[in-house]
């Protein structure tokens, strides 16, 4: 009898452990779906998480007090690298160029995604964006340092000319005034120096010629 109860029972175990292999093999599927979308969305977050095809871009924040003061500022597309575009910092800082590009898996994938530093290519780097899957620029996401966490304040963002030329050409207005009021008293000082400069000068002779005509008359009543 042991040995039929034996037979009897493994196909009854059998009979269990097939629905668990089928709810095991179901749950497995289903996560490897989730990681699948999961995988899936931030590629497609950062398909679209690109700044755009901006010929001038802008970048604010950036909590880290050294990083902070080199990337902020205007952008301008500078050229290409690794088929995206990269940009370069309108002014220097320190007497050094701030670029951002974007680095493939040529290097390892450690190395791969968008980078600012002085050089493309170079070792010196200030931020890092992991992002593979984005055609440009990514807006948000940033690391500072590059091996740092990711700074929330750091965003970059769309240049805007328009709002921007208004104050622009209001400074550059109130400059040209500003040096059209110091060119004027310039020249106005240069005048009034020029106009001393002229009395003063025959002032000397005349008294040095009165004398003589004095003298003259001196003799002139003697004689």
């Amino acid at each position: 009898q042991a040995p039929q109860q034996q037979q009897q029972q493994a196909p009854q175990q059998q009979q269990q452990q097939a629905p668990q292999q089928q709810q095991y093999q179901a749950q497995a599927a289903q996560q490897q779906a989730q990681q699948a979308q999961a995988a899936q969305q931030p590629q497609a977050a950062g398909a679209d998480e690109g700044v755009g095809a901006e010929r001038q871009i802008a970048v604010s924040g950036c909590n880290h007090a050294t990083v902070g003061g080199i990337v902020r500022g205007s952008f301008t597309l500078s050229t290409e690298n690794h088929g995206k575009p990269a940009y370069k910092k309108d002014t220097q800082v320190n007497g050094l160029d701030v670029m951002l590009y974007f680095w493939d898996e040529r290097d390892g994938p450690n190395f791969c995604g968008w980078w600012f530093g002085p050089k493309i290519g170079g070792d010196q780097v200030w931020a890092y964006h992991p992002s593979r899957t984005a055609k440009t620029a990514p807006t948000t996401g940033w690391k500072v340092p590059y091996d740092g966490p990711v700074d929330a304040s750091f965003v970059i963002s769309k240049a805007s000319p328009p709002q921007q030329a208004q104050p622009a050409q209001q400074q550059a207005a109130a400059q040209q005034q500003a040096a059209q009021q110091g060119y004027g008293s310039l020249q106005l000082n240069n005048y009034a120096r020029q106009q001393q400069g002229g009395q003063q000068p025959p002032q000397p002779p005349q008294q040095q010629q009165q004398p003589p005509q004095q003298q003259q008359h001196q003799q002139q009543q003697q004689h």
